[in-house]
């Protein structure tokens, strides 16, 4: 009996040894089959068992099988495998069935299938804008997603862009969105007294991987205090697993002035002006007015006909614009193997503005790298540095006399810009006089003058990733942005700017750090097949800090010394420092059921130092539904492939105010008793609270008909509230003004993407991308009740924030020429008052969008993008100069000139020419909203045909691959605008227009 027990015992101990000896642990990594990038959320499972786990964000998973058991790999848009668990190790690369909902999108601190995201994302490939000659990745945007309208400030290569998702939302606080490249949360202020520079122009375009960009406060929530306009995701490219390839790129082209001002000559504007004397003193005889428009033109007043048709014009324009340079040159290369990936870039850009003196030179350079130590700890660092430096005339906005472009178009003909001797006519001291109100040698005072600066920036993390099971793991990240800028500005003693303080100059160093870290506990796990949950809880904490120096001085010995310590009198020298800090708790959970039904759930708990000690932290929730409704029974249909539903509620803040906002501030004021004294300059507000971005929005989006036609259609609702606004104080108080939150307003809109492939036969294929925006803005509340605001009167509750209330410009009187206007009750007059003002439109558009179109057969590609803009109106402060018609003596066009009134019956809206300054017992011909004109377009906004040789004649050619190019931007616009180009964000006055762009590349992969 005993013998027959211990045989048993024997027999059961070798069975369960054999047992464990077959069940073992298998890893892999599941990657897609056509570029090899890594899939998250795929399903592993046992095949024929409930058995199964899912990867992780890099693509891993980690299971325990039995010898002989298979695994099967299943993802949405993706065709499913199942493969034998030989080995220790199984990779697989799926194969795309292209389900456009299948694509994964970057969200906040992770990545997401589109499928089961519930908030609002557009996504922009960065192939979409590859090559295209652009000095700041946000000009890639404009006109490819719904819901975004960018607005260039200037055409400076690298200047300032204005970006709005989903409508303005704050009067005071900003309205740009918060830009993230790589995990890193970029400071986007600059010194904006000195400088227009764009910090974003630090990132090279074709770095770029793909941009997406969070519209909804659902999505943004996990932002917090810093979503309420929207977030920006930028993702640049990294290596690949396989053999190392080098890429280099090279394109050169030119840049060409859209439009210029079509100006008087001398002898028409000799002719004007004698007409404008003679309307301003009809009792003066021929003769009088004759020899005094004579002397201001410093000419004798023997001078007869035939002498005056043979004086001189000259174009100011054409000697302040040029065609300029524009020269890329990239050199890249990517590899690794199973353990480390890397890639690594160089670029070298220039670009000559179309205005003399303005060009831009930069220099980057970006390493990522990732390694993987060991089955549970992987690391990532990235790294982007780049130098560049910016030339602009010294000034190059507003109405200065000194800045080309506002006073190129006004300078009268006849002054010459070079003397017989090749030098500068009418400089100071010369003795020489340069005649009309702008009174100074344009030509010269741009090349003279200095107005340089140079931005260094360090864009960097390091993170790494530590995996307890399959199921959760955790990520510690690190980040750095500093940016060093350093500026110099120098009005030069031989011009006239400098002429009297025998030379000015001023210097700025400026320095900013903001360090971020976050940690996050990552939890995923797939139930039964059918349930899938994800799970994220994170810390967050920021420091920026901003410090620099500046200082001006006057009274150069010469112009060749430049530096402020040349100055003979240093007339200030300051520092500043200041900063914030930022902490966040946040969190989100995902669940999903049979990937049908998903809910996400977001909530963020942010702290800013900016705010008063009661009112430091706010709570950000969010949270959305989604709705597969294509995978029901009653959907099922051969032409239908995705269709989903999705709902979002969310919560975002603002907390863009200055640093110390909520506290009171105290600066020096005189002098007391023989010692310096200081004062209170402002009054703080312990109250003060977060703006708030409330967000509803819903939305379908859809591929049918075997996914030729795909897009999305969603309504949305954005509540800004608690808005800061200046309240004003009694003044006994001491102080104007007090910042409070008590404002709010709406933004409702629609927006509609339309991606149809129309055609694919033979190899030829031609696929368009269609997108449309509505947004209606409407301000709700005002403080104390009031409908309107008493500082700026536009602003009124129940109309938009952008609202243009002026008296109605009816015409000229056809009896006398002089300027009509219309009352409040539809009656001409020549005197309107306050009470006249109506609405006569918007500075906002309220429809944008764009339209691109790609067509491709045998290796040909050509790709153009329209993008359009309507519904928004701007005053053409230039025009309201050039419509003076010698009020002052400035220059006009020939449009004006042609259909200015001159007889008495003559319809027109241009009065006559006047020199006497505000009509008697009127208002100026530049009053009310003449000048206000609309700003609707549509423009060819880039155009690039390639070819990309046969792979046989690469090889032929010892390369891999081979690809030429031709690229256009702004090469044809439609508009109603008179001005150089509709296309800028505040006013048109004096800035630097866009330019069209050619180049020509090759790009060549070895």
């Amino acid at each position: 009996m005993k013998k027959e027990l211990l045989k048993w015992c024997l027999l059961f101990v070798c069975v369960i040894s054999q047992a464990y000896a077959q069940n073992r642990t298998v890893t892999g990594v599941v990657t897609d089959k056509a570029d090899g990038t890594s899939l998250p959320g795929v399903s592993v499972v046992v095949k024929g068992t409930k058995v199964g786990t899912q990867t992780s964000v890099d693509g891993r998973y980690s299971i325990v099988v039995a010898t002989g058991q298979s695994l099967t790999f299943t993802y949405l848009g993706y065709t499913t495998q199942t493969l034998p668990a030989t080995g220790a190790s199984v990779n697989v690369a799926l194969d795309p069935d292209a389900r456009q909902l299948s694509e994964v999108v970057v969200t906040g601190y992770g990545v997401q299938r589109k499928r089961e995201v519930g908030g609002a994302i557009a996504k922009i490939s960065g192939e979409d804008f590859q090559n295209a000659p652009i000095a700041s990745f946000d000009k890639a945007i404009q006109g490819r997603a719904a819901g975004v309208v960018v607005q260039a400030n200037n055409g400076i290569p690298g200047g300032a862009v204005n970006v709005q998702i989903r409508g303005v939302g704050s009067f005071s606080a900003g309205t740009q969105p918060l830009y993230i490249v790589d995990g890193v949360q970029l400071n986007g202020a600059t010194n904006s007294g000195f400088t227009q520079s764009n910090s974003l122009a630090a990132i090279n375009s074709n770095d770029i991987e793909s941009i997406e960009i969070l519209k909804d406060a659902a999505s943004g929530a996990i932002y917090g205090a810093q979503a309420a306009n929207g977030v920006v995701l930028i993702t640049t490219k990294k290596g690949k697993n396989g053999r190392t390839k080098f890429d280099l790129n090279y394109y050169t082209g030119r840049a060409d002035v859209i439009k210029q001002y079509d100006v008087l000559n001398t002898q028409d504007y000799v002719k004007l002006r004698l007409e404008a004397v003679q309307n301003a003193n009809p009792t003066a005889t021929a003769t009088a007015v004759r020899n005094s428009v004579l002397g201001e033109i410093g000419q004798a007043t023997t001078l007869t006909d035939a002498d005056i048709a043979a004086l001189p014009s000259y174009n100011w324009q054409d000697e302040a614009f040029r065609t300029g340079v524009v020269s890329n040159y990239e050199l890249s290369t990517s590899g690794g193997n199973d353990k480390t990936t890397f890639f690594l870039s160089s670029s070298y850009n220039t670009q000559d503005a179309i205005m003399t003196k303005a060009d831009f030179k930069r220099g980057t350079f970006k390493l990522s790298l990732d390694h993987k130590v060991s089955s549970k700890f992987s690391v990532n660092a990235n790294l982007n540095l780049s130098s560049f430096k910016q030339k602009a005339p010294f000034s190059i906005s507003g109405s200065t006399i000194g800045n080309p472009a506002f006073s190129s178009s006004l300078i009268l003909p006849f002054n010459p810009v070079y003397n017989q001797d090749g030098t500068f006519f009418g400089m100071p001291g010369s003795g020489q006089t340069f005649r009309g109100v702008l009174n100074q040698n344009i030509v010269a005072t741009n090349e003279y003058n200095i107005s340089n600066q140079r931005t260094n920036n360090l864009i960097g993390s390091f993170s790494g990733t530590y995996k307890f099971m399959p199921e959760l793991s955790l990520k510690s990240f690190y980040s750095l942005d500093y940016r060093m800028l350093t500026g110099k500005n120098f009005r030069d003693p031989r011009t006239q700017d400098g002429y009297n303080r025998k030379g000015y100059g001023e210097v700025l160093a400026d320095y900013n750090t903001n360090f971020m870290t976050t940690q996050t506990l990552n939890y995923s796990k797939v139930i039964n097949t059918d349930h899938k949950l994800d799970a994220l809880v994170g810390f967050e904490y920021r420091s920026d800090m901003n410090e620099g120096t500046y200082g001006f001085g006057d009274g150069y010995p010469t112009p060749q010394f430049t530096n402020l310590g040349a100055a003979g009198n240093a007339l200030d020298v300051d520092e500043y420092s200041t900063g914030y800090k930022r902490v966040g708790y946040f969190s989100r959970v995902n669940y999903s059921f049979k990937g049908k039904y998903i809910i996400n759930g977001i909530l963020r708990y942010d702290g800013s130092s900016r705010f008063g000690s009661d009112n430091l932290f706010g709570w950000f929730p969010g949270v959305s539904l989604v709705w597969n409704i294509s995978d029901e029974p009653f959907l099922k249909a051969p032409w239908i492939n995705d269709i989903k539903l999705r709902a979002s509620y969310g919560q975002a803040g603002n907390d863009r105010i200055s640093n110390f906002a909520s506290r009171s501030l105290f600066s020096s004021s005189g002098v007391y008793n023989g010692s310096p004294g200081i004062a209170q300059s402002s009054l703080g507000n312990v109250n003060l609270q977060w703006e708030k971005a409330t967000t509803y929005d819903l939305g379908v989006d859809y591929s049918i008909v075997n996914n030729r036609i795909s897009g999305s259609f969603g309504v949305f609702l954005k509540r800004s509230s608690n808005l800061l606004l200046g309240q004003p104080l009694l003044g006994t108080s001491g102080f104007t003004s007090i910042t409070t939150n008590v404002g709010s307003m709406d933004n409702k809109g629609i927006e509609i993407e339309l991606n149809t492939t129309n055609l694919e036969f033979k190899g030829f294929k031609w696929v368009t991308n269609f997108n449309f925006t509505y947004i209606k803005n409407e301000i709700k509340k005002l403080y104390g009740g009031l409908s309107q605001l008493p500082s700026d009167p536009s602003v009124r509750v129940g109309w938009d924030y952008g609202a243009i209330f002026l008296a109605e410009y009816a015409g000229v009187n056809p009896a006398t020429g002089r300027p009509l206007f219309y009352d409040i009750n539809g009656n001409y007059t020549y005197s309107p008052t306050a009470a006249d003002r109506k609405y006569v439109g918007s500075t906002f558009p309220k429809y944008t969008g764009g339209l691109n179109n790609t067509f491709s057969y045998k290796g040909f590609d050509l790709d153009f993008l329209f993008q359009y803009q309507y519904g928004r109106k701007q005053t053409d402060d230039q025009e309201r100069f050039i419509s003076e018609l010698s009020q002052r003596a400035l220059n006009t066009t020939y449009d004006l000139y042609n259909r200015r009134w001159t007889t008495p019956g003559q319809i027109t809206d241009v009065p006559r020419a006047y020199s006497g300054g505000i009509e008697p017992q009127g208002v100026s011909a530049l009053s009310g909203n003449r000048f206000y004109k609309k700003t609707d377009y549509i423009r060819l906004k880039q155009i690039q045909i390639a070819y990309l040789l046969p792979k046989n004649l690469a090889t032929k050619l010892k390369v891999n691959s081979a690809r030429v190019y031709a690229n256009g931007t702004n090469l044809f616009t439609y508009d109603d605008w008179g001005g150089y180009d509709p296309e800028f964000f505040n006013s048109p006055l004096g800035i630097i227009p866009q330019s069209k762009n050619f180049t020509f590349g090759l790009q060549v992969g070895f």
